[in-house]
């Protein structure tokens, strides 16, 4: 049975939302330089910050506020929560932001959802409103008057921009895959098979090379390129399962690498390491039965985790070429 993750998310304490919500953002390599956590008082208005370039908060960057409630993000709360952020850009703490997303599992009230569909609307109350039914409530024991510093901002913010995620919603965004793997341990599924292209790539180069280098060395005759080696009845189907082996492990590479946490791929290719390198360091009367039997311990060792189930026989084996092909273990020396 599928697990409902969007429960799971309304479930966090409030502080754990907001480092779920960081560690999504670090998956948000292709929107984001990089990000931040601010934690507790003194945080500004801001929970979770994404910076669009290396000058972080001295250019682009959008906000986003976890309200973790037992009920829908209130009118009220979301004009003070945004109203924060107008007080402390008018008083040169930092620039606007870019974008301002709220991140309420439960999500938003209906109110709160009609201003965001209407941003000029939206603007229009912030004007209307500050003095009667915001400016006593952004800070404790204090009234925020409306200064022409606080209505520029306001006329200055790009109100297009402010969003709101509930759980299902943050759940279901592509990025979120390896955080949900990573904090409820999520299985992302089988990897796709890997394509074979019909001409060597410049990425197969390395560890083909020293293939062809053993075959010759076996022989009988000699391999200068893969043409010679395919064309022949001696190795031709050998070279055929090798490139079937590594192509595999190429796709198992790319598809867990999107979905699961950058260092289970690394945990897993440490681990097929130390399972075959013992083997291939042995000695072995010539380089092709070093690499039969390295490819025999390969296809018998299992891996740990969510990987380690998916990975098939020649998973492992192709991860040796990939080994190979960097030199770590090369199949002639």
């Amino acid at each position: 049975m599928r697990i409902n993750h969007a429960i799971l998310i309304r479930a966090l304490p409030a502080d754990r939302l907001e480092d779920f919500v960081n560690d999504w953002l670090a998956q948000r390599c292709k929107d984001y330089h990089s990000h931040e956590l601010w934690r507790g008082t003194g945080d500004m208005g801001r929970d979770v910050t994404g910076y669009v370039t290396d000058r972080r908060m001295e250019g682009a960057w959008d906000n986003f506020q976890c309200k973790q409630l037992n009920k829908t993000l209130s009118e009220p709360s979301a004009f003070i929560e945004l109203g924060k952020i107008f007080m402390h850009s008018a008083s040169g703490a930092y620039s606007l932001p870019r974008a301002y997303i709220f991140v309420a599992p439960l999500g938003v009230g209906r109110a709160v959802q009609q201003f965001i569909a209407h941003p000029e609307r939206f603007r229009q109350a912030f004007l209307d409103r500050w003095n009667t039914s915001i400016a006593g409530r952004l800070v404790d024991k204090q009234m925020i008057q409306f200064t022409p510093e606080i209505e520029a901002k306001i006329k200055a913010f790009d109100f297009t921009q402010v969003h709101w995620l509930d759980a299902a919603r943050l759940a279901n965004d592509p990025a979120c895959q390896p955080v949900l793997v990573k904090w409820f341990n999520e299985d992302p599924g089988p990897s796709p098979r890997g394509v074979v292209p019909a001409e060597i790539q410049a990425d197969e180069s390395a560890y083909i090379g020293q293939l062809l280098k053993l075959y010759s060395e076996k022989g009988p005759g000699t391999y200068p390129d893969a043409e010679t080696a395919l064309a022949s009845a001696n190795y031709g189907t050998h070279l055929r399962d090798q490139r079937t082996r590594f192509f595999d492990s190429v796709a198992f590479d790319r598809f867990y690498r999107d979905s699961t946490p950058e260092e289970y791929l690394s945990t897993f290719k440490d681990e097929v390491y130390h399972g075959v390198v013992e083997i291939h360091g042995d000695d072995h009367s010539d380089g092709l039965t070093r690499l039969s039997q390295v490819m025999r311990q390969a296809a018998i060792l299992q891996a740990s985790g969510i990987l380690g189930k998916h990975a098939g026989p020649q998973v492992k084996q192709g991860t040796c070429h990939q080994f190979a092909n960097e030199g770590r273990l090369p199949w002639h020396r």
